[in-house]
């Protein structure tokens, strides 16, 4: 048996430490797969060099057409893209030899042929590598390209499940904030005009005006949020008839004074109104939401072959040249109104107002976003 000082004194001979030799068989390890490539890419070369061969020499193909040693070509140009500089090198090496002792015209004779012969080693390998690495380039930027495809496919399958969830929580929201409070308050009511037709039917009256106010404004709401859910709607109801449903909801949910001058259903496409009810529906959701105003005004008109929609309240104001509330709404606006060939215009200053107002033309005009992608 050997003590602790024979081993170190072993292992110091040797000129290795403990973790050194630990870290062999590591490295064979490692280096085995490499010399497993280099002889499956030595295989390989062999095998193509040696198909194409035979198949030239069984069918006397050369010298009765000489371009058919370019098949070699293709041999070396597959391994290069495919396997490497080693076994492009290899089935080169290997074709100029077999060209030279298999096919040349003096098979007895084993001499290289002459610089200008196409089979040239040195012709065969710079056009093999420079072949395959474009091969491989391009095989690399195609597999880039899909997987960016990819990533783009994932990305907008997750904006869109996160903005169908968004909108979920809203109406979820809208849900509870109107119709639930709505139908809440029409049970109260029936209970109270229940109770007072035992004792004094003339004091029912009231309830009941109570119960058939709020069955109003539950039906209002939820048209309007049925109308949400179903914008197709606008292709047979009309913008007129979404406007008018926004503007009922104003009047009844957030006691808003609402002047409507709406006039004709607009001569537009079915995608520019669509385009013009959210543009309305945005400025209207910007007014409830931050301008805590009274009264609002929503007219829509035509003027030079332009349709003007105006939407203005008495509200708090802001300054439109610095941060504000609500200004991702009327960035939204402002986009809309570019993709149509419109322009937005917005006035406004503190404790004044804010009155916007946006001009698109009726028809797709050309440069506009929506001619430009009809186009493609």
């Amino acid at each position: 048996m050997r003590g602790p000082g024979q081993d170190s004194s072993t292992n110091a001979g040797r000129g290795r430490t403990p973790k050194q030799d630990e870290r062999v068989p590591l490295q064979q390890a490692r280096a085995a797969p490499g010399w497993r490539r280099s002889a499956s890419d030595s295989l390989l070369a062999i095998a193509g060099v040696a198909l194409v061969t035979g198949v030239i020499a069984a069918a006397h193909l050369y010298p009765r057409f000489p371009s058919s040693v370019l098949t070699y070509l293709l041999v070396i140009v597959a391994l290069a893209s495919t396997r490497g500089h080693y076994a492009a090198i290899l089935a080169a090496l290997l074709a100029s030899f077999s060209f030279n002792f298999f096919l040349a015209p003096s098979p007895d004779e084993f001499t290289f042929t002459e610089l200008e012969d196409p089979l040239d080693p040195v012709v065969f390998l710079a056009t093999a590598i420079v072949t395959g690495q474009l091969t491989a380039a391009l095989r690399r930027h195609a597999e880039q390209a899909r997987r960016r495809e990819r990533e783009a496919r994932l990305l907008s399958e997750h904006a869109q499940e996160l903005a169908a969830l968004q909108e979920r929580q809203r109406l979820a929201r809208e849900l509870h904030d109107s119709v639930s409070q709505a139908l809440y308050g029409i049970s109260l009511g029936a209970h109270t005009a229940l109770e007072a037709l035992d004792s004094d039917p003339g004091e029912a009256i009231a309830p009941l005006e109570y119960v058939i106010a709020l069955a109003e404004v539950g039906l209002a709401e939820m048209r309007a949020l049925i109308f949400e859910l179903r914008p197709e709607s606008l292709a047979t109801e009309g913008a007129i008839a979404a406007l008018t449903k926004q503007v009922a909801i104003l009047r009844t949910r957030y006691k808003l004074s609402v002047d409507a001058q709406l006039g004709e259903e607009p001569a537009l496409s079915l995608e520019r109104k669509q385009a013009l009810y959210r543009i309305a529906q945005e400025a209207l959701h910007n007014i409830v939401k931050h301008a805590r105003a009274r009264t609002v005004l929503l007219r829509l008109n035509r003027q030079d072959g332009k349709l003007i929609l105006e939407v203005c309240d008495d509200g708090k104001g802001f300054d439109p040249t610095g941060p504000f509330p609500g200004h991702l709404g009327l960035h939204s606006i402002q986009e809309r109104a570019a993709w149509l060939g419109g322009t937005c215009s917005i006035e406004s200053a503190p404790a004044q107002g804010t009155c916007l107002r946006v001009r698109i033309p009726t028809h797709d005009e050309p440069g506009s976003a929506v001619e430009e992608g009809k186009r493609h």
